[in-house]
Formats: structure tokens, C-alpha cells, sequence
């Protein structure tokens, strides 16, 4: 699954926070735990919208989207009937994964979630020491992690909204983020996410 690429983009340089990791999970936490009240943060958002084209003061730059306003309006409607779920807790195995694939797209420029030696996402948890049953989102082009999380909510342009699918997944307790620069999007933040700390499978 990718998350914003290949859209037009003015975007000022700069680069990643550095307590980005923590303040994506924070802001993933956010939306999961009060998704009504996240749904305010969605709203808001709109109004920066005209046509296609979206200017958020929060995260400098216009954006041209797929879907505009439509793909907000339906991220507006999953939220609001979503149930509270577990906060996501913090582990060292996925974080280790996640940044392991931000550091390595930082540095080739690369995009998705298959790495340049073809390792898969639990190909990376393995070898960090942990097992493969675990989901994965990127998003690509921000350094403000509301807006990063923001992306893979609405999840413009993917028609099957696997990110946000992700997110609002109650089996999954775990999540660790990698973020860092990168060539093309300017930042990326890889969040890999299982039902246990280190991707293998939960007790029965």
C-alpha cells in the first residue's frame, strides 16, 4: 500500500522532526481511541480544499489530490461510525523495521513496500528478530505528523482505503514508525503495525 505519491506538489523543504516516530503514533493513537472527535480534525481540513487542490497551513504547500473533497467526506463517515478502539502501545522490534525501510528509501528514493533486495515488510521484521504476521502503511511527502496520519485516514486515490483499514484494525496493540528525509517527497514515515510486539503470532 502507498500513500501520496505521484501527486503535484509545491512543497517546502525541510527536514523530519526529530521526535517525528513518537508524534506519528501519538497522532495514530489520536484517531483511534476518539474517532468522533478526530472526525472535527477532518472537517476542519476541508475547509482548505478548492476543487482538487488543497492548501493546509499546517503543512505548507498545495497539494492536487485524486478524489478532492469526496475521499474527506468519506473518511468524514467511516470515523463517525467507528467505535473507540486500544490505543496502538510502542515496540522496539517493528519500530526497528520501520526505520530499517525509511532509512533505506531515504537514501535511494525508493517508494513502496517492497525493499530493493525484494525483502517484504515481514521479510524486514524478521530479521530485526520477530516474525512476519504484521501490516504496513507509508506515507510519503510530510513532515507534520497530523498530516501524516491525516494521509493514510483519507487515503486519497487508493480505492480499497487499505491504510486506513490499518489504523482502525482492532486485532492490532502494536506499532512502531520509522520517519526520515527523502530525495523525491522530501519525508516519509513507514508505521508498522501487529497484533503482538514483534510480529509473531499472538498466543492462543
Amino acid at each position: 500500500m502507498l500513500g501520496l505519491v505521484g501527486v503535484a506538489m509545491a512543497v517546502l523543504a525541510a527536514s523530519p522532526l526529530p521526535d517525528m516516530d513518537a508524534a506519528v503514533l501519538a497522532e495514530v493513537n489520536r484517531a483511534r481511541t476518539a474517532p468522533r472527535a478526530y472526525a472535527e480534525v477532518l472537517r476542519d481540513y476541508r475547509r482548505h480544499y478548492r476543487g482538487r487542490v488543497v492548501d493546509d497551513p499546517g503543512d505548507p504547500g498545495y497539494r492536487t489530490t485524486s478524489e478532492g473533497v469526496r475521499a474527506v467526506d468519506e473518511a468524514i463517515r467511516f470515523v463517525e461510525r467507528q467505535p473507540p478502539l486500544p490505543p496502538l502501545s510502542a515496540a522496539d522490534v517493528l519500530a526497528a523495521a520501520a526505520g530499517d525501510h525509511a532509512a533505506a528509501q531515504g537514501a535511494r528514493g525508493d517508494v513502496g513496500h517492497v525493499s530493493a533486495d525484494g525483502a517484504t515488510p515481514g521479510d524486514r521484521v524478521r530479521r530485526r528478530g520477530g516474525g512476519p504476521y504484521m501490516s504496513e502503511t507509508i506515507a510519503y511527502g510530510s513532515t507534520n505528523p497530523v498530516a501524516v496520519v491525516r494521509q493514510l485516514i483519507i487515503d486519497d486515490g487508493v480505492r480499497d482505503r487499505g491504510h486506513r483499514a490499518v489504523i482502525f484494525d482492532p486485532r492490532l496493540r502494536f506499532a512502531g514508525v520509522g520517519c526520515g528525509p527523502h530525495p523525491v517527497y522530501i519525508a516519509l514515515c513507514v508505521i508498522d503495525f501487529s497484533a503482538t510486539p514483534d510480529g509473531r503470532p499472538a498466543p492462543r
